[in-house]
């Protein structure tokens, strides 16, 4: 990847949305931690500004400015609800002499999520997931743009039913893993008994702004102990989704789960359906990852039954 280009157009397009003064340039650009699809720089202004930029070329379904576009998106909608801190997007486009799309963000500097403090920080974690589980949206299920979970599609056509949504988005999961004869098996054993899963909750499900991919790597603590997420996935969608992923990867404790379940209370059934989402996940690792996953997923399954 070439400093000079990441200096030279994002000097120009920050100066243009008028987060840099017009005098002010980029002068450092150091490589930090790459994402499993992404390469990622830490940049400094001639004024001190730090910013975070992340690199990713096209893929064989999206465009070459199309998934960080939509990550934009994505960070915008959950910041709109002002609940919990993500990185304020700045900036989103093409590198075209590197063949690359970038996103510039707010840079966030992380503390410790393994600190002294760290009671405090995941009792505020629950309890802005749940705030913004609670934020005010449209009456349907789905999102404004399809949006990718790892490397793998999401369909978010708008439905008004949940189960008819997640029907479809584990069904198209499931055929991506066809190849694995006992997910194939137990998968459409799920598919024809999903609606019993839900038949013990009693009020409507309220459709909840999700991050989406709400693993380990993708929440933290900013200095102030204040938690963050980025790299969502996100969707209006049932509430429990979110906590599913954080069954398979997650160090998230008893503080955390106390106090989002103080504003969220678990409905009947709450426990299949935390494996029905895990085991979403789950899949998509198998289909991403291979047949490492493959004992997780059928655990999960037999958890469901």
């Amino acid at each position: 990847m070439s400093v000079h280009a990441i200096k030279s157009v994002l000097t120009l397009r920050l100066r243009e949305k008028k987060i840099l003064e017009a005098n002010e340039t980029i002068e450092q650009v150091i490589a930090v931690s790459p994402g499993c699809t992404s390469n990622a720089f830490r940049c400094t202004t001639s004024a001190g500004m730090r910013v975070f930029v992340k690199t990713c070329a096209p893929s064989s379904t999206q465009s070459m400015d199309e998934a960080l576009k939509i990550e934009a998106i994505g960070l915008k909608a959950i910041a709109d609800t002002h609940t919990i801190r993500v990185p304020t997007p700045y900036d989103f486009g093409v590198l075209e002499s590197e063949q690359c799309a970038y996103l510039a963000t707010e840079y966030i500097p992380m503390g410790s999520k393994f600190g002294r403090a760290i009671d405090v920080s995941t009792e505020r974690f629950g309890s802005q997931l749940a705030d913004l589980h609670l934020a005010k949206g449209p009456d349907r299920f789905g999102f404004c743009v399809n949006n990718t979970i790892g490397t793998t599609p999401q369909d978010n056509t708008w439905s008004s039913d949940w189960v008819e949504f997640l029907h479809r988005r584990l069904k198209y999961q499931f055929e991506l893993a066809s190849k694995y004869t006992d997910v194939k098996v137990a998968g459409q054993r799920l598919l024809n008994n999903l609606e019993t899963y839900f038949e013990e909750i009693t009020e409507p499900i309220r459709p909840s702004l999700l991050h989406g991919d709400l693993w380990s790597g993708n929440w933290s603590v900013d200095e102030k102990g204040e938690p963050v997420i980025y790299d969502p996935a996100p969707f209006w969608g049932h509430s429990e989704f979110d906590l599913g992923i954080m069954k398979l990867f997650s160090d998230a404790d008893d503080g955390f789960y106390k106090a989002y379940h103080a504003k969220i209370p678990k409905a009947p059934g709450y426990d299949k359906r935390i494996s029905i989402y895990a085991l979403y996940h789950c899949v998509n690792h198998l289909n991403m990852f291979g047949s490492q996953y493959l004992g997780r997923c059928m655990s999960l399954f037999r958890d469901i039954f």
